[in-house]
């Protein structure tokens, strides 16, 4: 079995999940502690880049989390398409 089927099975599951005691009990289970708060790091520097309101490395700064995670999550801002830029500022700012 490859990687990128492991993964692909795993969306799939992740779209069967109707309600958010599931939810929430589905990520208990598969992610630890730390690549929780890894995740939410993550959505943080989303949605501040999203805000367009302060410097990458301000936001490096109020979120404690290095230029290089700030810059990694620009990048990946630049190559989604419009529709998802467009939910995501719709649903985090």
């Amino acid at each position: 079995m490859k990687e990128e089927d492991g993964w692909r099975q795993f969306l799939k599951l992740c779209e069967e999940i109707k309600t958010k005691e599931r939810f929430k009990e589905f990520f208990d289970l598969f992610l630890t502690l730390e690549e929780k708060d890894d995740l939410g790091k993550r959505f943080q520097v989303i949605k501040a880049l999203l805000k367009e309101e302060a410097p990458q490395r301000e936001i490096a700064e109020a979120l404690n989390v290095s230029i290089f995670k700030i810059t990694r999550g620009s990048n990946a801002l630049k190559i989604i398409k419009p529709r998802l830029r467009e939910f995501l500022k719709e649903h985090m700012t």
